[in-house]
């Protein structure tokens, strides 16, 4: 009687600790104003100077990515100078230790410097995507809550991260 008894307790426990799942919504302004924040971001490489900055956040509901596009700045020898914007695009990632998302392997998808000799241009863009290598997968973009209940309950594993309404829904369990 004992073993059913332990076999139903632990049939219960099973079950409820299944059910501790969140899901957390991030809107495109909070992630607009974390990407923000980590701006301008600038890189020197062979005498080139790449700035990127004033970033605009779109999520992209067909793949369930970010992309940022930002203004792009670039300074060369001989006073050769340029701007444009470049678009990088990427997704996002869970680190359970820290309790953070992070940007996940972001690319320059399309860079357009005005200005600027066509022929630097890949070293350009060669210096924004280290640079957006860098920095971007670096600095978390949301960080949960300590403080928080459910936060606390549901740092353990990033189930799925999709685009839904101009927002991040990101769905995290607690086993």
């Amino acid at each position: 009687m004992k073993r059913i008894y332990i076999a139903i307790i632990l049939m219960f426990t099973s079950q409820i600790v299944m059910a501790i799942s969140y899901t957390l919504e991030i809107t495109e302004e909070e992630l607009q104003n974390k990407v923000s924040a980590m701006m301008p971001l600038e890189k020197s490489k062979f005498f080139v100077k790449v700035i990127l900055s004033n970033p605009e956040v779109d999520l992209l509901k067909d793949n369930n990515k970010i992309s940022v596009l930002s203004n792009i700045n670039v300074i060369a020898p001989a006073g050769i100078k340029g701007s444009g914007n470049a678009r990088i695009t990427g997704s996002l990632t869970y680190d359970q230790s820290s309790a953070a998302f992070f940007f996940k392997n972001p690319t320059i998808e399309n860079i357009d410097i005005d200005n600027f000799p066509e022929k630097h241009i890949p070293k350009a863009k060669s210096i924004a995507q280290t640079i957006a290598r860098k920095m971007l997968t670096t600095q978390p973009i949301y960080k949960l809550k300590d403080n928080n209940l459910k936060h606390s309950l549901a740092k353990s594993i990033l189930k799925s991260v999709t685009v839904v309404n101009e927002a991040l829904l990101v769905e995290l369990s607690a086993f």
